[in-house]
């Protein structure tokens, strides 16, 4: 199994088995059940290989198997049942308040662990994914909070002999303001991947690759040590970066000697700003493995009224 989804098993494990004693059966019928390895083994043969692996685990699990199964899925309903009801999925589907025997399905039924597996591995995997990763760069992040900054946008925008503006003096940005977002570096030559992750006061997200994409940022090449988004050849522009709720937003950079080999990197016309999903930062976690110079860096802002 790979880290990324060893590490999703694991921390889904500590939401359904809370504490400090963990129900050890239900534990490694879990682990074992939904590793993706494992999915076209039947049952009884995990359990069969859960024997002779585990010392402390007798024959009788055998037997037992489907009523762990049964109790595991009793316990992720338990603490995803609001989660699992937004994406569609009921008690009935899961064989939760029937007798019937959860290892017995016709060909052409999924069974409720087939159906528990699908959630985790197509659905909530991707979520968890995305706040995994988000965080994990966010607590490794350099805090030079001068790498990005907003600022006004200068007088005579399109002249191409135009002044860097002076960033705006708070922590703050302003609704309804057209705005240009100021990077530095000291590495000129070198790549930026710029994401973006924003909340407004209703708990509306949203997620957008800045750099490289089309809206904002064609090139993500850092050819000079200060550089302006929107670049030139823009589709914003002429009309800057502009804000039109109150909220938080979020900026991860990662700056990077070589470009990535990665197709959504290759800007757009038809999909201007990219919305992010967590297999897209996860592609970018497994390139960056092979990258032997590699530094991230973070920061947020306040979206505020512009009275204010």
């Amino acid at each position: 199994m790979l880290f990324l989804e060893k590490e999703y098993l694991e921390c889904i494990s500590k939401q359904i088995f809370p504490g400090n004693v963990r129900p050890e059966f239900q534990y490694w019928t879990f682990i074992q059940r939904f590793d993706p390895n494992n999915y076209y083994f039947k049952s009884i043969d995990i359990a069969k290989g859960l024997v002779q692996m585990k010392q402390d685990i007798d024959e009788n699990y055998v037997s037992g198997i489907n009523q762990h199964i049964k109790e595991v899925i009793k316990k992720l309903d338990r603490v995803f049942r609001d989660e699992l009801a937004q994406d569609g999925i009921t008690e009935e589907q899961l064989g939760l308040g029937q007798k019937r025997d959860p290892g017995r399905y016709s060909a052409d039924m999924k069974s409720p662990w087939q159906i528990a597996y699908e959630w985790l591995w197509e659905i909530k995997y991707s979520r968890w994914l995305q706040d995994y990763i988000w965080n994990n760069w966010k607590q490794r992040a350099q805090t030079n909070i001068e790498w990005i900054q907003f600022c006004d946008r200068p007088a005579g925008y399109a002249s191409k002999g135009m002044k860097i503006p002076q960033a705006l003096p708070k922590e703050t940005i302003p609704i309804n303001t057209p705005l240009s977002l100021k990077i530095n570096f000291e590495r000129p030559g070198s790549y930026l991947i710029l994401f973006n992750r924003g909340q407004d006061k209703q708990g509306n997200t949203t997620k957008y690759l800045v750099t490289p994409s089309q809206a904002f940022a064609p090139s993500y090449q850092l050819l000079e040590k200060t550089i302006l988004i929107p670049q030139q050849d823009a589709i914003l522009y002429e009309d800057g970066i502009e804000f039109d709720t109150e909220g938080k937003e979020e900026y991860i950079g990662i700056v990077i000697d070589n470009p990535l080999n990665l197709p959504w990197l290759n800007p757009d016309p038809d999909n201007p700003a990219l919305e992010w999903q967590g297999k897209h930062l996860k592609e970018v976690w497994e390139q960056l493995r092979a990258q032997d110079n590699w530094r991230v860096f973070y920061r947020d802002f306040n979206v505020v009224s512009a009275n204010i």
